[in-house]
């Protein structure tokens, strides 16, 4: 009972301890982005070296609409719309007093739907709606202003799915048909900035 009592308190020791060096509790709220018009918000929650991530990713809208005197040529309208969120955990190392090294994984899942259509002598329009889940690495450093602020910068290398389906329309005749494919991807194209305030 002695031997049992003691390897208890040893274990309990190791774990206060683990924990301890884990780091302070920490919240950061934040935004991200990849380009000008791909954008997303994050919110993350656990030690300052251990993290939960929770995002809304690359959420888009954009519509486009083009106009001309020539009916063979007609007018053009182009919609998309799309989402991603995901869920994964980070950690983090200091490189060095205002650097961080951050890496990780995601499980994403992401909504496209884009319409293009064209109103001529010809009536022509096509639609695709696609469906992507995702698993992805992330590799990537913080440079932290103060307590309260950083900046950060990473890559996803991703592995993904995409299923869906398309319906084409010339004229009065319709096409229905399925999308399946799979990437994977690492470079510099899914690179993410983001900047976020931790309290």
């Amino acid at each position: 009972m002695k031997k049992t009592l003691l390897s208890l308190l040893l274990l309990c020791a190791t774990i206060s301890t683990t924990v301890a060096q884990e780091g302070e509790k920490r919240q950061e709220v934040g935004i991200n982005f990849s380009s000008l018009n791909s954008f997303g918000l994050n919110y993350k929650t656990g030690t300052s070296k251990n993290l939960w991530r929770f995002s809304v990713l690359a959420l888009n809208l954009n519509n486009t609409e083009s106009e001309t005197d020539d009916p063979v040529r007609g007018d053009d309208e182009q919609f998309n719309i799309g989402a991603q969120v995901s869920i994964g955990k980070e950690f983090r190392k200091d490189i060095t007093k205002n650097l961080e090294f951050r890496y990780g994984f995601d499980v994403a899942f992401a909504y496209n739907n884009n319409k293009f259509t064209r109103d001529a002598t010809t009536f022509f329009e096509t639609e695709r709606t696609t469906y992507t889940p995702s698993l992805a690495g992330v590799i990537g450093v913080n440079y932290v202003f103060n307590d309260n602020l950083a900046f950060g910068v990473e890559l996803l290398p991703r592995f993904s799915y995409t299923t869906g389906d398309f319906t084409e329309t010339t004229g009065t005749n319709v096409i229905n048909g399925d999308i399946s494919s799979y990437a994977f991807g690492f470079g510099n194209n899914p690179a993410q900035l983001s900047l976020s305030y931790r309290f």
